[in-house]
């Protein structure tokens, strides 16, 4: 296996807190600091309820609040587990974009979001 095209990531903006229970979270603006650079975003839940999130460029009204899906019902969000110990990453909808987020329970939830780049 090659290595070559393995790229580490570098923060690209501030790291935003939320804290989130079983009602929607406002929807909050992340801003890259670097517009040029490809988006990502690093994703980590410290707390002990599941937290599923909502992910649409900046300035859009498309942000929808996070269902959970369930059997049958599948849903357009990404669910992320209580406890984790490392964040996911996962592409950004742009420099600039909003997050919605949505505990399972009570919680609340202390969801980490970091803004990356190349």
């Amino acid at each position: 296996m090659s290595l070559q095209n393995i790229q580490p990531l570098r923060q690209n903006g501030n790291t935003y807190a939320l804290s989130v229970t079983n009602s929607a979270h406002a929807a909050v603006t992340i801003t890259a600091n670097d517009a040029d650079q490809p988006g990502y975003v690093e994703l980590l839940n410290l707390g002990t309820v599941a937290v599923a999130m909502t992910f649409a460029p900046a300035g859009s009204s498309a942000i929808t609040t996070p269902v959970f899906p369930t059997d049958g019902s599948p849903q357009q969000v990404i669910v992320l587990p209580p406890n984790m110990t490392a964040p996911i990453t996962k592409s950004a909808p742009g420099a600039s974009f909003i997050v919605s987020a949505i505990a399972a329970a009570a919680g609340p939830a202390l969801v980490y979001v970091t803004p990356v780049a190349p």
